[in-house]
This record gives structure tokens, C-alpha cells and sequence, in this order.
């Protein structure tokens, strides 16, 4: 793992090509999330929609603030479901096929948006669609995240993981595009073309299932050794494959020492909120709501707070889409970033830095003037970018690889479930704190966010440990003998063994290739059987032999 870390990303790329290719394919999903969140607020703006789904209102038509509240929140209950259940069915069927599910689910959901118009119930079959969907984008979401984190080798999860964040970006400014473009055509082609292109994207995760390998993580749980192997070959090629067991036996192992120290019981939720697995779940939840701490809520809402500040329309919109491109760019330069430097320092400093910057426009929002929109529209524009080399891209990468490999699934189905609660919250509190007839904080908003990012800050600081270029095995040992997290990736622990270890060192059944340990065992005079981690010369006594 330590000559892997030296390894440039250029460099990475061509030693596991194959597996570099599959995550790029597999990140097309996150194009799906980014679009579909984007195509239907898109939709809801268009004139002929709101004639058809509105009501008259004095001289023109509105959607009713109920069906406005509900349909907002129709997406994020879905996905928290989806996502709830995401877990057992990628247990139960697999990584790829829950994709295939939750693709065919997403087809249904949007031909259900499509003819909704024709329903004696317009709103509440529109809304049925909403919840549908968002129902498949949660098992989409966490299959994709919990099968790209089982693949990836080490070195290459900063970048993959910097391709949610971007890839969502990329999604939301192809559907400003499209509805950009269709709002000239008349009637209600308009939006039925809008909800149509959604399909297409709806097929990649179930043209990936049938294309795509299955998880060897999986099919080891499922004690598949030898069709384990064969996958692994398929991920990664069999030339690349063969140079690198050291990668399948090191998965191996921690799949085999996780279900030892479980006694062979199958994995459940309850076990994600105990011992060392309470821990790591709430890592997991935290890095899930850091996008919130930072901010993107409101930068999400930047066209209308900027208006209330003093801005145009246009000049709002212009600033809005200036800020998806400068988000996307800034999570393109992340990929170097995330090489660079660590998950855990990256994180401290980039929220440092947004603190400075919402503390800079909380003290301008104190004053009154049009120049006091523009400061804060730049500080906005900052913060952006500072979070996308930094914060926003990382919180993928500790959330992705912090749970283990056997809770993994359902990890990420509780991440993300609890996740979106505390984002639907956001979501629901952010335009209190600035509109006219709530708080009307306006600007000032900025130390709201000071006090969320400081808390992120705090939060990484204390708990979140740095797990850059760790394996399985060496990621779980940081859990287990509560290393401290300033301490979790120094190379004076890495794969050594307490003498209070309670699992074996390494899988016996498990091919001879080169590991941290060697495969030699020995007998004490006593009987005992101990086994040799010969970098280190420790000896560990295995109390008892894995049977499966």
C-alpha cells in the first residue's frame, strides 16, 4: 500500500485501467441524481406546466403552495426510503443488480410523471411519480457508492469518489440546458419532452447490471471464493489481476476476520450502531450532511436570495450558473487535491476557510447597499470553489470508505437515510433565515453558516480520522483499537497486530501470494499455533481457526 500511494494519478490510471474504467461508467449514475433534482424544480417554471397542473390566481397561473410543499418534498422521502432498503436488497441480490432494480423502478416512476397530466388527480399522480423516482435514485445512489468503494483500489478512491459531486454538478447543468431550451415550444410537449429525457439516463444503471462484474466484496461474503477471484479478474483484467492478489487477499482477509469476529451471523442494521460500528456509522452520517455545513443549500438558492439582496433576475442567473461551472472545475481539481493531501486535513482547512469567508459576508450583510449583494455573491462564488477542492469531494471519500466491508450496504443505506433527514431540514429551515417574511436575516445569514461550518470543523477534528492509502484490514484495525484520529494513518501501527487480538492475522484458505504477512506458521512447545508477520516480526497466537 505505501509504494501504491507514491503512484501519480496518471500513474494509477495505468496500472488499474480497468477497474478506473468501470468507475467511470458506474459514476454515469450519479449524472441520473443531478439531473432529475435539477429537470423537475426545471419543469415546475414552465408557463404551459403551471397552467396545466396551476391554478387561476387574479391574471395568471400558480401551483398551489401545497402541492408545491409536497411535490418538494416527494424526492428526498423517496430517496431516504430507497436507501433505507437499499441495503438488505444489495445484501440479498447483489451490487449490480439492485442498480438494474432501482433502474427499472426509475423507468416506471418517470412514465408515471409523464401521463400524469392525464389523471383525474393531476397533482397527486405527479406526486406518486416525484416519490417513485426518488424511491429508485436512493438504491441507485447507494448501490453505485457501496460498489465503487469495493472496487476502487486505495489510490485511486480520492479522485473516483470527487466524481459524485462533479458528475451531480454536470447533471443539473445539462437539465438548465435542455428546459433552456424547450421552453419555445408550446403546449404540454414541453414539459412531457423535459420528463421524457430523463429516460435515457433511467437505462444506464440497468445496462450497467447486465455489463458490469459483480462485487468480489459480495460474493466473498457469500463465501464464493473462486467465483470471487474470477470477478476480480474481470474488474481489473487478467494480466493487471495477476500482478495484484496482494489486493484480493488483503479483501479477502478482512471479509473473513469481520465475519470471525461476528461468529458467522448475518449482517443487520442494529449492528451499525453498536461497539466500534457506532462509531463509523455516525462518521458516515456526518460526512453525508457536510454539503449542508459548508453551505450548498443556500448556494443552491443563490438566484432568489441574491434578488432580495438587490440583484436583477438575470444578473441572479447569471451568478447561478457561473457558480455550478466554477463547483464543477473545483471538483475536477480535487482529483489532484485528494492525491495530494489528506481526506482529514483537506476537510479541516477547506472549511476553515470557508469560515473566513461567511464570517466576510455575515459583517458585510450588516450594511446596506447594492455593492453588499455583489461581496456576497463573489464570497459565494468562493466558497464554492474552496469546498469543491476540498470539503465537499472528501465527505464522498470518508463516507465511502469508513464503514466495513461487511456492514458496507447498509452503512450507506443509514448514511444516506439519516443523511437526507438532516438535509431535508436544511432544505426546509435555509429560506427562513433569509426571506423577508421569516427572520429576514438576510446577508447576516453568513454567521449562521460561520457557527455550521465551525461545527464541521470541530466535528472532523475530533472524530474523523485519516484513512488515506489504508486498506480493509488496516482501516478496520483504526476502529478496533480506537487509535486516535490523529494517529490513524502513521505507519507504526499499520498492520500489526495487538497482543489483544481476538481474529486471525490473515485467511489460511487464501492464496500463497506476497501480503503485509507472510504465510509461514509455527508450533510453540505448549501446542500452540502461532502464525509469523514477518515485517514486523510478531508473533500472534490464533485462538481459533476460521471454519466456513
Amino acid at each position: 500500500m505505501a509504494d501504491y500511494e507514491k503512484l501519480s494519478l496518471w500513474q494509477a490510471v495505468r496500472r488499474w485501467p480497468k477497474a478506473a474504467g468501470i468507475s467511470l461508467c458506474m459514476a454515469l449514475n450519479i449524472l441520473l441524481w443531478g439531473y432529475d433534482t435539477a429537470i423537475v424544480g426545471n419543469v415546475a417554471s414552465m408557463p404551459v406546466f403551471q397552467e396545466v397542473f396551476g391554478e387561476k390566481y387574479e391574471d395568471k397561473y400558480i401551483i398551489p403552495s401545497i402541492w408545491l410543499s409536497i411535490w418538494s418534498v416527494a424526492f428526498p422521502i423517496g430517496t431516504m426510503i430507497g436507501a433505507a432498503t437499499g441495503g438488505w436488497i444489495q445484501d440479498l441480490t447483489g451490487r449490480k443488480w439492485t442498480l438494474g432494480i432501482g433502474s427499472i423502478i426509475s423507468i416506471a416512476a418517470i412514465a408515471t410523471c409523464y401521463i400524469s397530466d392525464l389523471a383525474a388527480q393531476k397533482q397527486a399522480a405527479m406526486f406518486g411519480g416525484k416519490l417513485l423516482e426518488g424511491v429508485a435514485v436512493g438504491l441507485i445512489m447507494c448501490s453505485t457508492q457501496t460498489y465503487m468503494s469495493e472496487v476502487v483500489p486505495a489510490r485511486l478512491r480520492g479522485p473516483i469518489f470527487a466524481l459524485f459531486p462533479a458528475f451531480q454538478l454536470l447533471g443539473q447543468l445539462i437539465a438548465a440546458v435542455v428546459t433552456l431550451g424547450l421552453l419555445p415550444i408550446e403546449g404540454p410537449s414541453s414539459y412531457r419532452i423535459a420528463l421524457a429525457t430523463e429516460w435515457p439516463l433511467s437505462a444506464i444503471p440497468l445496462a450497467l447490471a447486465i455489463f458490469i462484474p459483480e462485487s468480489p466484496v459480495w460474493l466473498l461474503q457469500k463465501n464464493e471464493e473462486q467465483d470471487a477471484r474470477k470477478m476480480f479478474s474481470k474488474v481489473h483484467g487478467p494480466k493487471v489481476a495477476a500482478n495484484h492478489q496482494d489486493l484480493f487477499d488483503d479483501m479477502n482477509r478482512a471479509v473473513t476476520e469481520e465475519r470471525w469476529a461476528a461468529h458467522d451471523r448475518s449482517a443487520t442494521y442494529l449492528e451499525c450502531f453498536r461497539g466500534p460500528n457506532l462509531k463509523r456509522s455516525m462518521i458516515v452520517v456526518f460526512a453525508n450532511t457536510v454539503p449542508e455545513l459548508f453551505g450548498l443549500t443556500l448556494i443552491g438558492h443563490a438566484s432568489y436570495f441574491l434578488q432580495i439582496l438587490g440583484l436583477t433576475h438575470s444578473m441572479s442567473f447569471i451568478i447561478l450558473v457561473l457558480g455550478v461551472v466554477l463547483g464543477l472545475f473545483a471538483n475536477i481539481g480535487s482529483w489532484w487535491t485528494l492525491l495530494k493531501w489528506g481526506r482529514r486535513n483537506l476537510t479541516l482547512v477547506t472549511l476553515t476557510t470557508c469560515c473566513v469567508a461567511w464570517l466576510a459576508v455575515g459583517i458585510a450583510g450588516i450594511f446596506k447597499s447594492v455593492n453588499v449583494a455583489y461581496f456576497t455573491a463573489a464570497g459565494m462564488m468562493f466558497i464554492i470553489v474552496t469546498a469543491g477542492l476540498g470539503a465537499w469531494p472528501a465527505s464522498y471519500v470518508i463516507a465511502s470508505e469508513t464503514s466495513s466491508l461487511r456492514l458496507r450496504s447498509k452503512t450507506q443505506g443509514v448514511g444516506w437515510l439519516l443523511g437526507g433527514i438532516l438535509n431535508c431540514g436544511f432544505g426546509f429551515g435555509v429560506p427562513y433565515l433569509y426571506n423577508a417574511d421569516a427572520a429576514n436575516l438576510q446577508g447576516k445569514v453568513g454567521f449562521v453558516f460561520l457557527g455550521f461550518c465551525a461545527a464541521g470543523v470541530a466535528m472532523t477534528w475530533f472524530f474523523v480520522p485519516e484513512l488515506k492509502g489504508l486498506s480493509a484490514v488496516e482501516i478496520d484495525r483504526v476502529f478496533e483499537k480506537h487509535i486516535p484520529v490523529r494517529r490513524a494513518n502513521t505507519a507504526q501501527w499499520e498492520s500489526v497486530p495487538g497482543a489483544d487480538d481476538e481474529m486471525p492475522l490473515r485467511n489460511l484458505s487464501t492464496s500463497g501470494s506476497d501480503t503485509a504477512y507472510d504465510r509461514r506458521s509455527m508450533i510453540s512447545s505448549t501446542g500452540t499455533t502461532y502464525e509469523h508477520a514477518e515485517p514486523k516480526e510478531a508473533f500472534e497466537p490464533l485462538r481459533k481457526r476460521p471454519t466456513f
